[in-house]
């Protein structure tokens, strides 16, 4: 499908993204700039600049004299992720809910799209409106540095990954920001700060279970191997 022209390099980005998450370019696959130009109809100069980007992200990796791979996410990465999200959206509670009291509006508005995303299981449609209803949260802070930090984390595919990798309840999380639009309406500031920390610690939680399978196959493909690869001795 030729990508459309509205910001050529973010059409890329997504397009690049969506077959990543959905399996088409597997982890380790290269990624050429070429081919990838051809396949999306588009030049190889905004399929480069998307390819910067999610390297940045940590989507893929470029290797010298190798280009540019998938790489493998771990949920290791992704409860580090949260658990680091948890201190810097506190600290933006904290700093910026003076701005959010009385003016809850935007919130409200992305989290109505998000219950009825969950309520029809559209994972995409649901990260459209949970990564725009953090942000807000964090400009609010009106800190540049803690909005820069809090972005490159990554979570606008963070987010996709967590949401696809579980059968979770989508509606129950997404009713979860209800309590943090009330005490940012009210201007409760230490109470929205330990809603928006149990909300990332409890993703964390979830994944930390994903971790501990993860490293619990990783040692059995090895002790298989090890077992394929052993010497016979002769009969």
């Amino acid at each position: 499908m030729p990508v459309q022209r509205r910001s050529l390099k973010d059409q890329v980005k997504q397009q690049i993204l969506e077959r990543i998450l959905r399996g088409r370019y597997a982890p380790g696959e290269r990624l050429r700039e070429v081919a990838l130009a051809k396949e999306l109809h588009t030049s190889p100069i905004p399929v480069r600049e998307a390819l910067r980007e999610l390297a940045s992200l940590r989507v893929v990796e470029s290797e010298a004299y190798k280009g540019v791979r998938v790489r493998q996410f771990t949920p290791n990465e992704l409860k580090q992720a949260y658990e680091l999200r948890a201190v810097l959206e506190c600290y933006a509670a904290e700093s910026g809910a003076h701005n959010l009291k009385g003016k809850t509006e935007p919130l409200r508005k992305r989290y109505l799209a998000m219950l009825a995303a969950a309520r029809t299981g559209n994972i995409e449609a649901y990260a459209q409106n949970d990564i725009p209803f953090h942000r807000l949260i964090v400009e609010a802070a009106e800190n540049a540095f803690l909005l820069r930090a809090w972005e490159g984390l990554g979570f606008e595919i963070r987010t996709r990954i967590f949401l696809a990798s579980k059968e979770l309840d989508m509606v129950q999380i997404a009713k979860m920001h209800e309590p943090i639009i009330e005490a940012f309406e009210k201007g409760d500031a230490k109470l929205a700060a330990k809603l928006l920390r149990e909300h990332s610690l409890a993703f964390a939680a979830e994944v930390e279970g994903q971790s501990n399978d993860f490293r619990l196959q990783q040692r059995k493909e090895k002790k298989s191997h090890a077992k394929q690869t052993s010497p016979r001795l002769p009969l």
